[in-house]
C-alpha cells in the first residue's frame, strides 16, 4: 500500500497552526449556485482549502433578482437565525455571500448586519456550547474553538475593503443587476466615499450563474473607464475564478470579483493569507498570522454614473 501523503505547511505560516480548514458559516441565498467558487478561493499554495466553509441558505422567496429580492434576503431577523443554524459547529466566523443583500440598505445598513451577524454567532454558539457541557456534568468544560468574538464579513463590505486595500478612490463595475439595483450599489460605494465612474448591467432576472465566461469577460471590459483605478465585478452568482488573472492582464488594473474579495476579507480577518486568483488582492495588503479585522444573458445596459 502506498504511504499516505502529508501535509507540508507553507512557511509563512505559524508551524503550531493546524493544517486543517477552520470553518466558517456561510450564509448565502436561497438561489446561491457557486459554493465551490467560494471554496476554490480559499485554497491555499498547495491547493488545500484553508476555511471549511459551513453553508446554509435564507428561506425560499419566489422572486426574480430586483430591489424587492435583495431587501427581503437580507432581513436582519432572517440572517440572524441563519446564523444561528450554523452556529453548533462553533465556526471561527461568519461571511453573509450575497452583494446586493448587503448594499440595499446602504454602509450603515452593511454596517448593522455585520454586527448582527457577529452577535447572533457570538451568542448561539455560547448557548449551543453550554447545552451539550450541561448534557455531559462528567465531562470536563469544553474550550471554544472561536474567539470569544467571530469574525463576520459581508460581500458588500469585503469589497469596500478590498478597494481601500488597494488605495483606489474611483471604480468602475460590471454588474449581472438591472440598473435599479446598480444605482444602489454605486451608492453605497459613494457613502463610502468611493466613486464608480461607469457601470454597466447585463439586466438579469435570474440564473446568473449561467453567464458565461466570455459574456463576463466582455462586461468587465465594457464597465473599464479611463478614471477607473479597479474594476468590481458585482454579485456572488456570478462566475469569476478562472478569468480573473486574465481579465487584470487585458485591463492592466485590479479585478475584483465578489466571491473572491469575500473569501479575501474572511481569511484576512482570520490572520490567513490569500492564494487565489487576482494578483492585485494577493499583494495588497500583508496579511499573515495575527492580522485582526477591517477598522439567461441580456443586452449590456451602459450607464454613465453622475
Amino acid at each position: 500500500m502506498a504511504p499516505v501523503p502529508t501535509r507540508t505547511l507553507p512557511p509563512n505560516q505559524a508551524s503550531d497552526r493546524s493544517p486543517l480548514a477552520i470553518p466558517v458559516g456561510a450564509v448565502v441565498p436561497y438561489d446561491m449556485a457557486l459554493d465551490r467558487e467560494l471554496r476554490r478561493f480559499s485554497q491555499d499554495g498547495y491547493g488545500f482549502e484553508q476555511l471549511d466553509l459551513l453553508f446554509t441558505r435564507t428561506r425560499f422567496e419566489p422572486l426574480a433578482v430586483t430591489v424587492e429580492q435583495a431587501r427581503e434576503i437580507s432581513q436582519p431577523e432572517l440572517i440572524t437565525e441563519a446564523v444561528r443554524a450554523v452556529s453548533a459547529t462553533d465556526p471561527a466566523g461568519y461571511i453573509y455571500g450575497c452583494t446586493s443583500g448587503s448594499f440595499v440598505r446602504g454602509l450603515a445598513g452593511e454596517r448593522r448586519l455585520a454586527e448582527a451577524i457577529r452577535t447572533a454567532g457570538r451568542e448561539a454558539a455560547a448557548r449551543a456550547a453550554f447545552a451539550v457541557d450541561a448534557a455531559s456534568a462528567a465531562a470536563e468544560p469544553r474550550q471554544s474553538t472561536s474567539a470569544a468574538e467571530p469574525a463576520a464579513v459581508t460581500t458588500s463590505g469585503a469589497l469596500l475593503d478590498a478597494v481601500r486595500a488597494l488605495g483606489a478612490d474611483r471604480v468602475a463595475a460590471a454588474t449581472p443587476y438591472d440598473q435599479a439595483v446598480g444605482a444602489l450599489f454605486a451608492r453605497f460605494f459613494a457613502e463610502a466615499g468611493v466613486e464608480v465612474v461607469h457601470t454597466v448591467h447585463l439586466g438579469l432576472s435570474g440564473r446568473i450563474w449561467t453567464v458565461p465566461w466570455q459574456t463576463t469577460c466582455e462586461l468587465a471590459c465594457r464597465a473599464d473607464h479611463a478614471e477607473a483605478e479597479a474594476v468590481l465585478l458585482a454579485c456572488t452568482n456570478l462566475p469569476s475564478y478562472e478569468i480573473l488573472d486574465q481579465l487584470e492582464q487585458d485591463l492592466g488594473k485590479p479585478v475584483i470579483s465578489a466571491n473572491q474579495a469575500t473569501v479575501w476579507a474572511a481569511l484576512r480577518q482570520l490572520g490567513f493569507d490569500y492564494y487565489g486568483p487576482g494578483d492585485a488582492l494577493r499583494s495588497a495588503v500583508p496579511v499573515g498570522p495575527g492580522a485582526g479585522p477591517r477598522s439567461d444573458t441580456g443586452q449590456l445596459q451602459e450607464v454613465r454614473t453622475v
